[in-house]
């Protein structure tokens, strides 16, 4: 009998049973938060170093009014988290709901103390390191973080500009708090972690670059009817055939951010597990990226 070797990948495109799959990447979000809790309660806040966006909302929340971190980063995500339920796709709103209450549970619950106070500079960037595997590990299986990753997603669906514009600007308004709070070094430091947080993140998922995919399916009618309707996205179809069996397939042309590709991946193999998918760097997009009906 011949044997398969089952790897990561096969339970992450959902090859396997979905119950699984999706049992892996809870674990793998519930993985990520609890580093990310790690690199906030061991490094960050003893220096007075601010995460980015929603997280260091929360630190400034907390600092003022002794309420858990966690629990302010959950009360800011219940609006965003409806937003995203109303423009995102289903699956990805509800691992980043998971992430939400993981990393929330993990920040007020888990404290796991091993570095003494040392060089700030050390801190913010070791901090920045940690954050910004657990963001990748995160986005890399398809969920995020919530918070500002969640109103710069729903942005760049709606008017296709970068999402890195947005969350730039708004970490621009933490670091400012960090330096009214904390005082202007800790603001300082603040601005390096989170710029290590976003080196590291994007060398992992470099979710702001464009990508083209071309997939060839038996079934590409379907797999087009369900990417406009969960990913928002057009594509175009072409007919083809098997070079060597002769069959006539379908093969979709579609344009998606990286962010995307594990949602297509996804859906493509529930649809067709024979489905073959190419994925393609593009540099530029030039028309419509966004169906207007998204």
């Amino acid at each position: 009998m011949n044997s398969e070797r089952l790897s990561l990948s096969h339970w992450l495109d959902g090859r396997l049973h979905p119950f699984r799959s999706l049992t892996v990447r809870i674990i793998l979000l519930l993985i990520g938060d609890f580093i990310g809790a790690i690199a906030l309660n061991n490094f960050l806040i003893p220096a007075h170093i601010l995460s980015g966006g929603i997280t260091g909302l929360a630190q400034i929340m907390q600092h003022f009014t002794k309420i858990g971190i966690g629990t302010w980063y959950f009360l800011f995500n219940i609006p965003l988290f409806i937003l995203g339920y109303r423009y995102l796709g289903r699956r990805f709103i509800v691992l980043t709901g998971v992430a939400i209450i993981g990393f929330s549970v993990f920040t007020d619950f888990i404290h796991i103390h091993f570095i003494a106070k040392g060089d700030p500079l050390l801190i913010s960037l070791y901090g920045g390191v940690l954050s910004g595997i657990s963001s990748g590990i995160i986005f890399r299986i398809g969920g995020s973080t919530g918070g500002t990753d969640i109103v710069s997603l729903v942005f760049n669906r709606k008017t296709g500009r970068s999402i890195g514009s947005l969350s730039f600007a708004m970490n621009v308004v933490v670091v400012a708090l960090s330096a009214t709070v904390f005082g202007v070094e800790a603001g300082m430091y603040t601005l390096v972690a989170m710029f290590v947080s976003a080196r590291v993140m994007n060398s992992l998922m470099n979710y702001q670059q464009r990508k083209t995919a071309l997939i060839v399916s038996s079934k590409a009618e379907e797999i087009a009817d369900r990417i406009f309707h969960e990913l928002g996205r057009g594509a175009t179809f072409v007919n083809a055939s098997g070079a060597y069996t002769k069959h006539e397939l379908g093969m979709l042309i579609c344009a998606l951010t990286q962010l995307e590709i594990g949602e297509l991946r996804l859906l493509a193999t529930e649809i067709d597990p024979n489905v073959f998918i190419t994925v393609l760097s593009t540099t530029e997009v030039i028309g419509r990226f966004r169906h207007p009906a998204t």
